[in-house]
């Protein structure tokens, strides 16, 4: 087998499962390889060529021959912090295979969605705050700061508070997963905030969501409600029985801007969050990996999208 797609993820991803379906539906050949199962393969990689060849059980499965695209959906090997120690061969095999999938790059002959470097620093929070305003995208007051005096000092009113990185942690069989917090000044303390840095942000009300899906040159935006209204707060804490994606059109720069940004992350898919306020938009962050399974729908066929970028059809 020489397939034209080849697929990074993870057992459990419902955005490439619609993909894999629509890839072969068209007919198109793909592989799957997913990150709890790599080591069931065994793999040759040349670097200088550059090539690589999968097999199982040493029945060649699929070589990088005939291959288009790669979608790369799994920049971090195992994010969730363990309950207890792992043994070393464990840690030996995680480190390792991490750093195989970086070592991906070298297949540079063929389209990424998106490139592992170019996804790494675009996962960058403040990184991403600092292209999009060189983009010509507004972006809220902001700090990154581990000391309560400096963010006192900077903020005054109700404030914002983002993890710098998505924060995956284990309590025992508990699984802990943080979202946007909104802060006053009071809960901000020394204590709070010394032994890990946090992104603060200035909190902006009244406001309406918007989720941009960017694949390739298409875009996709909606407008992210709750019983017809806009959201207070982090949309995603809502019942998702409650919530509604309403299609619209963004404004004419405010597209240019965002392929401004995809341009300067050099990104082929991005899944940006904005805020529309009294003064207009404003951006908060782009997942290079976003999920975008629970937008697809007969309307709005991300999957097609996805699938036709990566058959290179595009257009």
């Amino acid at each position: 087998m020489n397939p034209e797609v080849l697929i990074l993820t993870s057992l459990y991803d419902f955005s490439a499962d619609l993909v894999v379906l629509q890839l072969k539906e068209q007919g198109v050949s793909v592989l799957r390889i997913n990150k709890e199962q790599l080591n069931e393969y065994e793999i040759f990689v040349d670097p200088v060529q550059p090539s690589i060849e999968f097999r199982i059980n040493g029945e060649l499965i699929g070589t990088s021959k005939q291959l288009k695209s790669i979608w790369f959906r799994q920049p971090v090997f195992l994010r969730n912090t363990p309950p207890t120690p792992l043994p070393p061969d464990e840690q030996l095999k995680r480190s390792q295979w991490s750093a195989f999938l970086r070592g991906l790059s070298v297949l540079d002959h063929v389209a990424w969605m998106n490139w592992p470097q170019s996804t790494y620093l675009a996962e960058s929070k403040p990184y991403q705050l600092l292209t999009a305003r060189r983009s010509g995208l507004s972006v809220p007051k902001t700090i990154v700061s581990n000391d309560a005096h400096a963010i006192m000092d900077n903020f005054r009113e109700n404030i914002i508070i983002k993890s710098l990185d998505t924060v995956l942690l284990r309590d025992k069989d508990d699984s802990l997963f943080t979202y946007t917090s909104i802060c006053n000044m009071d809960d901000i303390t020394p204590e709070a905030v010394k032994n890990a840095p946090v992104l603060a942000q200035e909190y902006i009300e009244p406001k309406m969501d918007y989720r941009v899906t960017v694949i390739g040159d298409s875009f996709s935006a909606v407008k992210i409600l709750s019983d017809g209204y806009p959201i207070s707060g982090d949309w995603r804490t809502v019942d998702k029985a409650k919530l509604e994606y309403v299609d619209c059109y963004l404004p004419k720069h405010i597209e240019e801007s965002c392929k401004q940004l995809m341009n300067r992350l050099n990104l082929n898919f991005g899944a940006i969050d904005f805020v529309e306020t009294t003064t207009g938009f404003m951006f908060l962050e782009i997942n290079p990996t976003g999920e975008w399974g629970w937008l697809n729908s007969e309307e709005r066929r991300l999957d097609i999208i996805v699938a036709n970028w990566l058959a290179r059809r595009e257009g």
